[in-house]
């Protein structure tokens, strides 16, 4: 009799349905069984098919990269219990491999799965039993985990499309306005900037503005000099430990 199965701590797991087969081998026949996944922990068990029958194993993907691609991500279920409320990323894992993954921030450009995602300094997560966390982070639909294990990553980030915070500009004679409205206590910054090949680093002086506990939620408002045709300006939590940055030009160009 073999069968495949996934290899636990202390024992090798039968695959989900519809791929539980155990299938009865003539000797010298060969046969094939089916998976969902190639994972590092698939593992080919056999034995007589008479009770109490030893059991050999073999687990001939261990060492195999293709184990550690796309397909071993495919295989893991994440659950999202980021809040906004308590500034936490959170996530849980549920894999059929036992995996001691490393999570790290990872800012994503756009929306889109294949966007690019920028890593974060310093963003490591804490792990205990497949649950991530990270304290002090403005949560947002583009500000995700990177999970690395063995030769490969995966970018998972928060499954709510909803933001604590949102800010729009506005031109007024010679100055920015900028309206904030929080449904959290927080404090932002903003910044004036100039534009260059795609960047626009912020340029003294900071700006700061603080919804204060327990206050109901409302607007926010800061008002910036234009100071050179063409300024943007950068906003952002600054109570917080790892935030976005959003760009907002007066010309109506957004980004991060």
């Amino acid at each position: 009799m073999v069968r495949l199965c996934h290899q636990l701590a202390l024992e090798c797991e039968e695959l989900p349905r519809p791929f539980h087969r155990q299938v009865l081998v003539p000797g010298g026949r060969r046969v094939s069984l089916p998976y969902e996944f190639l994972v590092p922990c698939l593992c080919i068990e056999a034995s007589y098919p008479h009770h109490d029958s030893p059991r050999s194993k073999r687990c001939p993907f261990r060492d195999q990269p293709a184990a550690y691609g796309p397909e071993l991500w495919s295989s893991v279920r994440f659950h999202d219990y980021s809040a906004s409320g308590k500034d936490q990323m959170a996530m849980v894992l549920s894999a059929s491999c036992p995996l001691r993954a490393r999570a790290t921030l990872c800012w994503k450009e756009a929306v889109a799965e294949a966007a690019p995602c920028h890593d974060v300094p310093n963003s490591t997560a804490s792990e205990e039993e497949q649950a991530y966390t990270l304290d002090k982070v403005d949560v947002h639909p583009q500000l995700c985990f990177r999970f690395s294990y063995g030769n490969s990553s995966h970018v998972e980030c928060p499954h709510r499309p909803e933001t604590a915070w949102n800010v729009s500009v506005s031109t007024r004679g010679l100055q920015l306005h900028l309206r904030l409205t929080s449904s959290v206590p927080a404090a932002f910054s903003a910044a004036l900037c100039q534009r260059r090949g795609g960047q626009c680093e912020p340029e003294a002086p900071l700006y700061t503005v603080t919804q204060p506990e327990g206050s109901a939620r409302g607007e926010l408002a800061l008002l910036l000099p234009v100071q050179v045709l063409g300024s943007c300006v950068l906003v952002w939590r600054s109570d917080v430990r790892f935030a976005r940055k959003q760009l907002l030009c007066p010309d109506g160009e957004r980004g991060s």
